[in-house]
């Protein structure tokens, strides 16, 4: 994806990737050809490859920015907790729910969770400065494995709740979250 911060391309991405979504809510991200989308954002294909390099970018650039106001939120909070941290991440999905919804029936969640790792490294900075008795960051093996753990955990609940239509709201699902993580609802 080029960076700018012309006005008119920041215009086009955004319906570029506007029509992405709408059209991942008729047919599957396969199926959808880039001279599909530019004709749906009524757009050029030469204004689609001054922006993006494919449809893969499109998915990435829109990823990133879910991903980056995850952490604008949750970086307003003088002091994080797990409840604040679940609720935003189930805030976030149910305000993108046609976004991930197209991309569960696509079969390409994977896309979120990747980019996701990616700003691990942003987010455990986060937690460290913000969470009260975080664990001890002086073992570093031992937090990398806390954070995939943690990562898997919620990536699955997250899933879950997508294939199943996202019924529950943010507050339950973040209720569920906390009763897990309090080991009230764990089979083990």
């Amino acid at each position: 994806m080029n960076q700018t911060e012309n006005p008119i391309a920041l215009q086009s991405k955004k319906w570029i990737m506007e029509s992405l979504i709408e059209l991942m809510n008729k047919k599957t991200f396969q199926e959808i050809t880039i001279s599909e989308l530019v004709a749906h954002a009524d757009l050029g294909r030469r204004t689609f490859y001054r922006n993006f390099t494919s449809k893969e970018d499109v998915l990435e650039s829109y990823l990133k920015n879910l991903i980056q106001e995850f952490i604008e939120h949750i970086s307003t909070y003088e002091i994080l907790t797990p409840n604040i941290c679940s609720y935003q991440i189930f805030k976030l999905c149910s305000n993108n729910k046609s976004f991930l919804t197209g991309l569960h029936k696509s079969k390409m969640l994977g896309f979120l969770l990747d980019e996701w790792n990616v700003s691990l490294p942003i987010i455990h900075q986060m937690m460290i400065d913000k969470i009260p008795n975080f664990p001890n960051q002086h073992n570093e093996t031992a937090l990398a494995y806390t954070l995939a753990f943690n990562t898997g955990g919620v990536w699955n609940v997250v899933s879950k709740w997508i294939s199943s239509g996202m019924k529950e709201t943010p507050e339950e699902m973040t209720n569920i979250v906390m009763d897990l993580v309090k080991f009230k609802l764990m089979l083990v």
